[in-house]
């Protein structure tokens, strides 16, 4: 008599499943450190304390105008970029653009020497509108081209025009203002050498030796593919240059004035200190020459160099024992406040980013219908 069991259902033994590597939340890291940096950067600065007294008893319409040609200069930095990238095919908003601005300046006045500016840039830009790296690294460094002209322009129209007074008030710094517009005037020439093809082939070229050389870079799958696209991209903006000559004259002409307006921000000060005597002219003239001798010092905005240009060169214009304050007042709204602006930007901007992702992360996905 056949007995009939039924069979137990096999049961597949589940296999150890590799633990899931916990992600490191690098976007909080960074907000972490932004903050972190920000606190540090105003305990180490003894006269951040003293400058809200001194402000409370400056003449508060001159600071407001201060403020607002600083919001003026900042809404040029945007419209000349965006002006650019348009030659290139590409299109973003005021307020990208604005954004933009404001992250540029920011990381230039944190690290060493401005060169995190264009970097951090370039990044946001590959990050929120899809821009290749290598596309808007061309128009950054056009920016920045475009900015060291008019730059130099004012600062030797300036220089001849001050030369005189600084001859008989001031002669040592002569050779600091010779040295910095020489410095200025080559870098322009050395990054426009990077849109000659060959040169931008060579340093590409050295950049992919150093891959092979480097061990953590050489595991680093498809760099040398991403290093011949960045060549690509940017070699782009060569391609019919003819067609971006009009746009690249507009940027010069326009950094002009932008660069007036961030040099007069030092005039609504002395205004606001009381002093009426000296020509707005001359006070832009000055602050223009301290710029452009100052302005190739390594440490993070010029610090320390800044400083101690400015009682240089304003020593006889804030005759009324009170050049110190001036240096710290300047100090506060040419350079404090953007660091702090831009600080509270790239942290919202994070939070708002992780935001986003998360909720696309959690967003069910929709199947696709079957057509009948």
């Amino acid at each position: 008599m056949n007995q009939w069991k039924e069979k137990e259902p096999i049961i597949p033994q589940k296999e150890h499943e590799p633990k899931k590597k916990r992600k490191i939340p690098w976007s909080l890291l960074y907000i972490a450190a932004t903050i972190v940096a920000v606190l540090l950067f105003g305990l180490l600065n003894q006269e951040f304390g003293n400058v809200f007294h001194t402000i409370s008893h400056l003449t508060p319409g001159f600071l407001t105008l201060g403020v607002l040609v600083s919001l003026v200069y900042f809404l040029f930095e945007g419209e000349i970029f965006r002006l650019l990238l348009r030659s290139q095919g590409y299109h973003i908003g005021v307020r990208e653009g604005l954004k933009n601005a404001l992250i540029g300046l920011y990381y230039s006045y944190i690290t060493p020497s401005s060169t995190g500016g264009q970097p951090m840039q370039s990044a946001y830009l590959l990050r929120d509108n899809k821009i290749p790296a290598g596309s808007s690294t061309a128009v950054l460094i056009i920016k920045f081209m475009c900015f060291q002209c008019a730059f130099v322009l004012v600062s030797v129209v300036s220089f001849v025009g001050m030369y005189g007074n600084l001859q008989v008030q001031n002669p040592g710094i002569i050779p600091l203002i010779v040295l910095g517009l020489v410095i200025n005037g080559c870098s322009i020439l050395f990054f426009a050498s990077l849109f000659h093809k060959p040169i931008l082939h060579q340093i590409c070229r050295f950049a992919k030796w150093l891959v092979g050389k480097i061990g953590f870079l050489r595991k680093r799958t498809g760099l040398l593919d991403s290093i011949d696209r960045f060549e690509r991209d940017f070699g782009s903006y060569t391609d019919d240059f003819k067609g971006k000559q009009k746009s690249l004259v507009a940027g010069v002409l326009l950094s002009i004035p932008q660069f007036v307006l961030q040099m007069s921000v030092i005039y609504f000060i002395f205004r606001a200190f009381g002093y009426h005597t000296v020509s707005y002219w001359e006070i832009v003239a000055v602050q223009s020459l301290l710029q452009v001798s100052v302005s190739f010092m390594p440490m993070p905005g010029a610090s320390g160099a800044q400083e101690i240009g400015f009682s240089s060169f304003f020593r006889n214009y804030f005759v009324n024992d009170d050049l110190y304050a001036a240096v710290m007042v300047w100090r506060f709204f040419t350079y404090y406040l953007v660091v702090i602006a831009g600080a509270i930007l790239v942290v919202a901007d994070q939070f708002w980013y992780r935001r986003k992702k998360l909720r696309q992360a959690a967003a069910p996905i929709e199947e696709p219908q079957d057509q009948e």
